[in-house]
């Protein structure tokens, strides 16, 4: 088989096949096989006809169909065998209607006569070569005269234009001319070369054709065959005429021309017969591939000019093809009979109106002459094929299997097929399957294609069920060795030798038999070494009779060719086809659908590029940004069925509607597409998986495909069974006949997913329309099945356990084996609540109540643990809680929703402290109305004391907070925290989501949708970006235009709408859809645009602006709605609609808050003032009555709209600028955000507070000490009152000492506990009666800076200070006078100063890094300074003995030096992280207390330097004072934090003390360093076993081990551990009572809760 686009090899082919010489040739045609019945080039006959007198002086023209007629002046006409490249027809054909004239050889003489060619023509032609002498013509009769050897012969016609329309006579005489068949030879050829020479070429007559031709093309009604076959004719012989070699074969070709010009020239009308027609068709498209060739090669530089001297290769090939067109002409128009014995060459029956012309020629042939012999032979080759049937249509290049693949698209898949196809050693079979419209048939016609150019395609049967003869599986083989003989003659030979030997009809036989009867038996040595033959049978499911189907598949499998032949066959994966393969291990295969999807949709999505770049309309639009993202789109649609793209296309450009529209909408538009074909398809596959089944059997396959159609994911065949209550082989038996629309795993991957291949099938089965088929699925009750089948599996199932985990001391991913629930089950605990929702809420109200009122719902957290989707819990209780129609039930949806978003880390991370931590804090943070959970006994109980204040949570970060704001449903809060976007658990203030990231510049604003599925940010980038909520990715590319920071943005009431506002001065609209500008920008202000909020019914929009003034705009417009409202007089910093839109609120930089009338632009109130800085934030309470308000002034203020009085007191807490406030949805609490990097939710109720405000301090704790005999605390604070406490009870002992009026920077008690001093920020020095809280002194007056340590002496008479004045001085503790003048040295501040124990001396740290002693009777040094720290010495102390001197500094280490030399005692003690603020040594001097700014307390050994106990933490700031009470059994400690701890140093221990704990164990009782809080939130041992989970909100201010008391206006919480008994390996114990023993069972058990944390 040799390509024919390799030259050399081609020539040889054409000289093989095309020299008058030969009658059969061994090579294969490589053209398509045409679609009637025909023969090869090696069947043509060569037969001679010569002119023989008749009776009636007619002559008949007789020679075989295939044979030459070509004229000689000596014998007539000869009939020579002219093979035809891509043709095999030999016998009689259907035929077209064709005007036919035989003209006679010789024209006549004279120039001019009997032609219509004009004198430029003649001139033109006559340049090229000399004229052809005319034959002499006969003027009375109109008949063209020639005598030869003795015979006259004559061809009547009329005397006219040879050009003109025939116009038969209604009785001519018939004409004949008769032939002797020993005259042929040699003779012929001499006397046509002696008449038509080279130089007399171009003659009349072939002008005349010309002409004609012309005249077809241009003029004549012809059937469009007849004028492209006329067209291609005049290039013909155009072309052929360039070439001055070989020009006998040209003249054979002029004749038969001139007779076709004729016929086609005088057809009476274009309306011709359907065989005639056929036979034109045939001729035209042969013509056409003859035209291109002769084109090609008329391109070729050698053949460029006329004249050139022809290789005899080149005259060959020029040979060849002018003869295959004589012989095209002959098959055209001839028909071969036999009469009187004799074979006839007669012009086919149906061009009647040339029979006055000519009628036949008549030879009486010897039968015994080799000639006949041919002819014979021919009849025999024509009735074997005829034997094989007449299928039409089925071949690869019939238009009716529409266009291959698109250029460049499956080009890896056609090249993997070509490389089985090529490889001889590869298995005879290849199965190509795929899904209903993924492209097989496409696919079959590309491979045929290249396999036909290739020389590889011995046949191809394009199955299909909408012609009749092409569905049936016994046509399948005789057609395929129909067309392999027709093309290889020696295959033909063995095939007619193989069914002359049987009696059998071919088409009859069974399909084993037909294989090897026509296939392996003819095929066997016929074909040469390494030379692959491949059939092609497309479609082959689309045959009628599966047992058909599954026979022919087994018999080509049941023996593979001795020769290289191949199979390929196409179909859907249909139950008959694929249990033909199921045993086979001697055939390739692939599925077409399972091919990688990103390489399918490049292909459909190239596909839709080329059909729609054809579009004119479509590509002018586009043209600029070809292709537009319309064909993404469309692509991303069709998934990968490719009949979904045709259809698509056939849609949208469709002549009934608008094309680019229909483009343009096509995704958004969908449900309007047009898909009778995909429906019909479906239609039809599922009436044959639904045929003949019982009704069991049909209700099956209907409830699979009702769970297939509404499961909210693939399931597995197990999965199937399982929710359906089947077994696995009846869930294979339902979808055995759906496996062209349906993916089904192998029989033995019974765990893989079954799916539909595209959302058009369920579209189709699930239509809402009216039907009747068994297959139809109503949707809610399709999902109402599942809802039932899901609760049923987890009814079954579900139990405390169902997560499998060993040891609640592991996460799960660290359990000793992977964790993992049933398919089935993971599947029904994700799903349900969907099922439900589309069933209908309505209808389960009942069953869901059981479900959330018992165990189960937390079982079926539990299980949620193990796949790891928690968050499925509150997301679908929450969506379910909404559903119309629910009562109570939607209450305990929501709350059990609450529970899973507020305890998702810790049930996610380990699945048993859903019991053993989610639910013990739910019950201590639940409120009275909320649900509640059965409490397992053996779990440990939290105490929880809320919050004094209005202060309910309070999430610390580490960057300023610009921008706040609550989602609509209230359970989230977003943030603006530096460049990130962050959102928060509104009831715990953990994170919900990772930041958002993309901002390159602050993040000044923030707001989310009506519907809460977007944010919007607004940056100092100058863009703005619109997040997903659920997943914090972008939803569209940032929005860019303004050029300066986006200060404010907000979301339109609909959503459709996103407004900013910059400092660039502009106010601009986005569609919020697409990102691009709704609006030109809002120009007007002359400053920057600081705020801005739409009116609630969108209409207008209010902003606020650096230029001092309000503006109100028609937000359709753009246009003022009213005039600049002006009466501020500073920057508006923020404005807001009230909820009615009545009214305007406006915060400014002037300190008043105004509201307005939003209709006139009037005050409705008076300016409200009570702020003392600037007002950054307001906002209106949903319900219009009341506005809060930020202020730079730290506050938070709650107003009367109606009044402009204040509701509340000021929310004080914060302590730096409140950024941003606003109301929660249902007005019960205030956020906001502020500078001092907080997020804070307030409680905005008008109810009494339950804790007295003043039972904590409200801002940092500087300064702390013991009384003398440990009984009491106190503390000196930031908001400048001291506070004395009880320290066995952590109670206030009396109302906070005010008079201070700046910060308390030191306190501390007289010897004698009976007094207390203070220093302070004011200057001043305070002595205070401890007893009364009454002011003992005046306030000491001298020191000019402010007061930042203070001290009494060991005897109580002196007290000493130490000032930022840089001075230290000793004062009369009785008068208050100065007991020694100021003591100077120190170059800077003294933060720290203290009495040696005998009193004689003075300790002081200064600012300056130096310590320095002084004498106490004089004030002078009495060492050098103390040198070595590298920066402020902020805090020191003597030790008891008064020989150590301690010192923290900023430098964050520690030092002892020896109070005698001033040399350092040790080296410094490292270890904390930030400035050490406090320090002090034990009563008994053995260790030293450090308190940091890194939250850590630490005691170190005062003899090493060695930390003496782990770290004591819990203090959420810097801690700035610590002190050992008098037994040193307690550290206190003042913090940043607001808060007073005091904390255990630990005697005896952990053994020791667990062997003499009491019954009631709290954790806090634990020693110091036995349980520590990991950053995540764990409380953990030494092992790092997961003890409990602590929320942020209790963890703060949790009572760690260690810790006695937590003192301050903060929420704490205590930890029981009593009962809790049950955990590690013992978990699933928790739900039983704890025994007496279990609490003190050994270690090793690890059995007690307690006992863990050794």
């Amino acid at each position: 088989m040799d390509p024919p686009r390799k030259r050399d090899r081609a020539k040889r082919w054409f000289k093989e096949h095309f020299t008058l010489s030969r009658s059969r040739s061994r090579s294969r045609s490589h053209s398509p096989a045409p679609s009637h019945p025909s023969l090869s080039s090696v069947h043509t006959l060569q037969t001679t006809v010569r002119p023989t007198a008749t009776p009636g002086g007619a002559q008949e023209l007789q020679a075989d169909v295939t044979s030459t007629i070509v004229p000689s002046p000596e014998s007539g006409l000869v009939a020579q065998p002219q093979p035809i490249l891509g043709s095999t027809a030999a016998f009689p054909l259907p035929v077209i209607d064709t005007t036919t004239v035989i003209p006679n050889p010789l024209e006549a003489q004279k120039t001019g006569e009997g032609t219509s060619a004009s004198g430029a023509e003649q001139r033109s032609l006559q340049s090229d070569g000399p004229a052809v002498p005319p034959a002499p013509v006969q003027r009375e009769t109109g008949s063209t005269l020639q005598t030869s050897g003795g015979v006259e012969y004559a061809i009547e016609h009329p005397v006219q234009d040879r050009s003109s329309t025939v116009n038969p006579s209604p009785d001519p005489p018939q004409t004949t001319i008769s032939a002797d068949p020993q005259t042929a030879g040699d003779s012929t050829e001499k006397s046509l070369d002696a008449l038509y020479k080279p130089q007399t070429l171009r003659n009349k007559v072939y002008e005349g054709v010309k002409t004609a031709l012309r005249t077809v093309v241009t003029v004549t009604d012809a059937f469009p065959q007849l004028k492209s076959t006329a067209a291609a004719l005049l290039v013909i012989c155009d072309t052929i005429d360039r070439y001055t070699e070989n020009p006998k074969e040209f003249k054979k070709l002029l004749l038969r021309v001139e007779l076709l010009a004729k016929t086609i020239e005088s057809c009476p009308s274009p309306a011709l017969s359907q065989s005639l027609e056929s036979r034109f068709k045939k001729m035209s498209s042969d013509l056409e591939i003859i035209k291109r060739r002769l084109e090609e090669r008329s391109a070729e530089d050698r053949w460029k000019m006329s004249g050139i001297v022809l290789s005899e290769q080149d005259k060959q090939e020029i040979s060849g093809l002018t003869s295959q067109i004589t012989h095209l002409i002959e098959e055209t128009m001839f028909e071969v009979t036999v009469k009187n014995g004799s074979w006839t060459l007669q012009i086919v029956s149906e061009i009647d109106w040339m029979k006055g012309q000519l009628n036949t020629i008549e030879d009486k042939i010897d039968q015994h002459t080799a000639v006949m012999n041919h002819v014979k032979e021919s009849l025999d080759v024509q009735r074997l094929l005829e034997k094989l049937g007449n299928v039409k249509g089925a071949e690869f290049s019939h238009r009716s299997q529409g266009l291959g693949c698109i250029p460049g698209s499956r080009v890896a898949l056609i090249e993997q097929l070509l490389l089985w196809a090529r490889d001889c050693k590869s298995p005879h079979l290849f199965w190509l399957s795929g899904l209903a419209g993924t492209g097989k048939t496409a696919v079959a016609k590309t491979l045929c294609s290249q396999l036909h150019e290739e020389g590889h395609l011995g046949g191809s049967y394009f199955c299909s069920l909408r012609a009749a003869d092409r569905r049936e599986v016994s046509l399948i083989i005789p057609t395929l060795a129909k067309i392999l003989a027709k093309a290889h003659p020696g295959f033909c030979h063995a095939l007619q030798a193989v069914i002359d030997q049987s009696d059998d009809d071919p088409i009859d036989m069974d399909l084993s038999t037909q294989y090897a009867k026509l296939i392996l038996e003819p095929s066997h040595g016929v074909f040469s070494n390494g030379e692959c033959v491949v059939f092609c049978v497309d479609a082959l499911d689309e045959c009628h009779g599966h047992e058909a189907i599954k026979e022919f598949i087994s018999a080509i499998l049941s023996k593979a060719p001795a020769s290289h032949l191949k199979f390929f066959l196409t179909s859907r994966p249909e139950y008959s086809v694929r249990q033909s393969f199921e045993s086979s291990t001697r055939h390739g295969s692939l599925r077409l659908h399972e091919i990688e999807g990103h390489i399918v949709h490049a292909d459909i999505a190239l596909y839709l590029e080329t059909q729609f770049k054809s579009v004119k309309v479509l590509h002018d639009h586009y043209k600029t940004t070809w292709p537009p993202p319309q064909i993404e789109a469309i692509a991303n649609f069709c998934g990968n069925m490719f009949i979904v793209a045709s259809t698509a296309f056939k849609y949208i450009t469709a002549p009934n509607g608008s094309c680019l529209k229909r483009f343009q909408d096509f995704v958004q538009g969908t449900s309007d597409l047009k898909r009778e074909e995909i429906d019909a398809l479906y239609e039809r596959i599922l009436a044959e998986a639904f045929k003949g089944l019982e009704d069991e059997e049909a209700k099956l396959v209907q409830s699979s495909l009702s769970l297939l159609l509404t499961a909210q994911r693939p399931l597995s065949v197990h999965d199937y069974a399982k929710l359906l209550s089947v077994e696995i082989w009846q869930v294979r038996d339902a979808f055995k006949f759906l496996h062209s629309v349906v993916q089904i795993p192998d029989e033995a991957d019974d765990d893989a997913a079954i799916s539909i291949f595209h959302a058009s099938f369920s579209d189709y089965v699930t239509s809402t329309r009216p039907r009747v088929e068994r297959w139809a699925v109503v949707v809610s009750i399709a999902h109402s099945a599942a809802a039932a089948a899901c609760f049923s599996i987890m009814d079954s199932q579900l139990c405390i356990g169902i997560s499998g985990v060993q040891t609640s001391y592991k996460s799960n991913d660290d359990q000793p084996k992977p964790l993992s629930i049933s398919t089935d089950l993971a599947y029904a605990c994700t799903a349900w609540g969907e099922h439900v929702i589309q069933a209908g809420v309505g209808n389960w109200q009942s069953k869901l109540r059981e479900f959330l009122s018992g165990t189960s719902v937390l079982h079926w957290m539990e299980a949620l643990s193990v796949v790891k989707n928690v968050r499925y819990a509150y997301n679908i209780l929450w969506r379910l809680s909404k559903e119309p129609g629910l009562s109570e039930i939607g209450t305990m949806l929501s709350d059990i929703g609450d529970f899973a978003h507020n305890f998702q880390t810790p049930i996610s991370c380990s699945a048993p402290h859903l019991y053993l931590s989610a639910l013990p804090f739910h019950a201590a943070m639940r409120k009275g109305s909320q649900h509640s959970f059965p409490i397992p006994m053996s779990v440990p109980k939290v105490h929880h004391q809320p919050h004094g204040g209005r202060e309910i949570l309070n999430i610390r970060l580490k960057e300023i907070v610009r921008s706040v704001a609550i989602s609509p449903d209230s359970k989230y809060l977003v943030s603006g925290v530096s460049n990130e976007v962050c959102v928060f658990n509104v009831q715990t203030g953990q994170p919900a989501l990772d930041p958002f990231t993309g901002h390159t510049g602050g993040v000044r604003s923030l707001a989310f949708s009506p519907d809460g599925s977007r944010i919007v940010s607004g940056s100092d980038d100058c863009t703005i970006r619109v997040w997903d909520a659920e997943t914090g990715q972008l939803t569209l590319d940032p929005f860019v235009g303004h050029t300066s920071n986006v200060m404010s943005v907000a979301f339109s009431p609909d959503g459709s709408c996103v407004v900013s506002g910059s400092s660039d001065r502009t106010i601009r609209v986005w569609d919020a859809g697409t990102g691009q500008l709704a609006l030109d920008p809002f120009t007007g202000h002359i400053g920057g645009v600081r705020s801005l909020a739409f009116s609630p019914d969108g209409s207008r929009l209010v902003s606020g602006s650096d230029d001092h003034t309000i503006r109100v705009w028609d937000a359709e417009t753009g246009q003022l709605a009213l005039d600049p409202i002006t009466e501020h007089t500073e920057a508006i910093l923020s404005v807001a609609f009230s909820p009615d839109g009545s009214r305007l609120v406006s915060g400014s930089d002037d300190r008043t808050i105004c509201v307005w009338d939003a209709e006139t632009g009037q005050l409705a109130l008076d300016p409200i003032t009570g702020h003392t800085e600037g007002v950054l934030s307001v906002a209106f309470s949903p319900d219009g009555s009341r506005i809060v308000s930020g202020s730079i002034d730290h506050t938070i203020r709650v107003w009367d709209a109606e009044t402009g009085q204040l509701t509340l007191d000021p929310f004080v807490g914060h302590t730096s600028i409140v950024m941003s406030v606003a109301f929660s949805p249902d007005g019960s609490c205030v956020v906001s955000g502020s500078s001092d990097c907080t997020i804070r939710v307030w409680d905005a109720g008008t109810g009494q507070l339950a804790l007295d405000p003043f039972a904590g301090h409200t801002s940092m704790v500087f300064s702390v000490a013991f009384s003398p005999d440990g009984s009491r605390i106190v503390s000196g604070s930031r908001d400048s009152t001291i506070r004395v406490w009880d320290a066995d009870t952590g109670q206030l002992s009396l109302d906070p000492f005010t008079e201070h009026t700046s910060n308390v920077m030191s306190v501390a008690f007289s010897p004698d506990g009976s007094r207390i001093v203070s220093g302070s920020s004011d200057h001043t020095i305070r002595v205070w009666d401890a007893e009364t809280g009454q002011l003992a002194l005046d306030p000491f007056m001298g020191h000019t800076g402010g007061v930042i340590s203070v001290a009494f002496s060991p005897n109580g008479s002196l007290i000493v200070s130490g000032s930022h004045d840089c001075t230290v001085r000793v004062w009369d503790a009785e008068t208050g006078q100065l007991a020694l003048d100021p003591i100077t040295g120190h170059t800077e501040g003294v933060p720290s100063v203290a009495f040696s124990p005998d009193g004689s001396r003075i300790v002081s740290g200064s600012i300056d890094h130096t310590i320095r002693v002084w004498d106490a009777e004089t004030g002078q040094l009495t060492l050098d300074p103390f040198v070595g720290h590298t920066s402020i010495v902020m805090s020191v102390a003597f030790s008891p003995d008064g020989s150590c001197v301690v010192s923290g500094s900023s430098d964050r280490t520690i030092r002892v030096w020896d109070a005698g030399t001033g040399q350092l005692a040790l080296d410094p003690f490292t270890g904390h992280t930030s400035i050490v603020f406090s320090v002090a040594f034990s009563p008994d001097g053995s260790r030293i207390v450090s308190g940091s700014y890194d939250h850590i307390i630490r005691v170190w050994d005062a003899e090493t330097g060695q930390l003496a106990l782990d770290p004591f933490t819990g203090h959420t700031k810097g801690v700035r004072s610590v002190a050992f009470s008098p037994d040193g059994s307690r550290i206190v400690s003042g913090s940043d934090d607001h808060t007073i701890r005091v904390c255990k140093v630990p005697l005896p221990p952990l053994q020791e003390f667990l062997a003499t704990r009491g019954v009631s164990t709290f954790l806090h009782d634990y020693p110091v360093g036995s349980i520590a809080l990991d950053n995540s939130g764990w409380f953990q041992n030494s092992k790092g076993d997961h003890l409990m989970w602590i929320p942020p909100l209790f963890g703060e201010h949790v009572y760690s081990p260690g810790c006695q008391y937590i003192i301050g206006n903060v929420a704490t919480t205590k930890i029981e551990l009593t009962n809790a008994v049950h955990h590690g390996e013992h978990w699933l114990m928790c739900q039983g009572s704890p025994t007496e023993d279990q609490s003190t069972v050994s270690v090793s058990t690890g059995r007690s809760h307690c006992n863990t944390v050794a």
